[in-house]
């Protein structure tokens, strides 16, 4: 039978076929990416790049929906890509375990026909609205929380950019979290799905919804919000300014847990071999190597190194202390 017959009765011919040349970066394989990324799937979308930097948890399971308890510890990109290749094996999948900065944000969303926005944080779409605002490319701002959430595709300079309603990301406690107001798994579903019809519209050469769609399931709530009818001076005159940014040292105390998260600009290529020789000397305890991972104790704190040089630290150490046991070890 034919894969694509259902879909293709509704399409036409020519537009479903289109699906099979095009190019789409998901951009975060959280849950909603992993309601998204297998709808393009399954619709037969040609190329997708699936981009993630961590790994899957069991407080994961209850709303990501690529994963299983056999998947807990391994990188979220890879498990996807190999659940969507069982789902569609005609299609060209490429995992890319990596973290979202200003350093490698122009190689790792350029070339693309689409972005989908399946991240969790306001800075990953501010450059993601700053790769759009640089190369043209169509993106679909989405999120949820709680049980409501929102979809608004976006086409700069064709449309508003995401600045145009937010000039700037707003503070760390200002806005919730998943770790602060929970989040139930059948509105990430509904919200996911709706981007991935978005996203369909926009490959076929339809239009997508201008709106900015809103729902809260919970309260049983719904707005469409019309965009701003001017557009702001990033997107007129291409001011890509968090593409521009500059850092290379970054600690910041994990969301919800006892830890500290390093990130560097631009990613580096670590050595983890040489590190695991230097770091058994240096706590004389053994550490593990997994992959594109590192892990080991130090004191109390249970350190995992990445080979694109982020860090994970779950203990009491301080983001002070992190990153000067950082530079110690690794280097900057």
């Amino acid at each position: 039978m034919d894969r694509y017959a259902k879909q293709r009765l509704f399409l036409g011919r020519e537009a479903d076929g289109a699906l099979r040349t095009k190019r789409v970066a998901v951009l975060g394989l959280g849950a909603l990416g992993s309601v998204i990324a297998p709808w393009l799937a399954r619709a037969g979308v040609g190329h997708l790049t699936l981009i993630d930097r961590d790994l899957v948890e069991a407080s994961n399971l209850q709303r990501q929906l690529l994963y299983g308890e056999a998947d807990l510890g391994r990188p979220k990109a890879e498990v996807a890509a190999q659940r969507l290749a069982e789902a569609n094996s005609t299609i060209d999948l490429r995992p890319v375990v990596a973290d979202l900065t200003s350093g490698n944000a122009r190689e790792l969303l350029s070339g693309f026909d689409l972005i989908c926005d399946g991240t969790d944080n306001f800075e990953a779409r501010f450059l993601i609205n700053d790769v759009a605002i640089l190369t043209g490319t169509p993106w679909i701002y989405a999120g949820a929380i709680g049980g409501e959430g929102l979809v608004w595709p976006l086409n700069p300079p064709r449309t508003p950019c995401l600045r145009c309603l937010l000039e700037e990301p707003p503070a760390g406690g200002d806005v919730d979290t998943c770790d602060s107001a929970g989040v139930l798994g059948p509105a990430v579903g509904v919200i996911g799905s709706w981007a991935a019809l978005e996203a369909l519209k926009i490959l076929t050469g339809r239009a997508p919804h201008a709106d900015l769609a809103r729902f809260d399931f919970w309260e049983d709530e719904r707005q469409f919000l019309s965009p701003p009818r001017t557009r702001c001076r990033f997107c007129t005159e291409r001011i890509t300014e968090f593409l521009d940014a500059r850092w290379s040292l970054k600690a910041s105390p994990l969301c919800g847990l006892e830890g500290v998260q390093i990130r560097v600009n631009p990613p580096a290529r670590l050595d983890l071999d040489a590190l695991k020789t230097r770091l058994e000397l240096r706590t004389r305890g053994p550490w593990k190597r997994a992959g594109l991972m590192l892990k080991g104790q130090e004191g109390p704190d249970e350190i995992t190194l990445f080979a694109d040089g982020r860090a994970l630290v779950h203990g009491p150490m301080s983001p002070e202390r992190a990153r000067s046991w950082y530079t110690e070890v690794v280097g900057c």
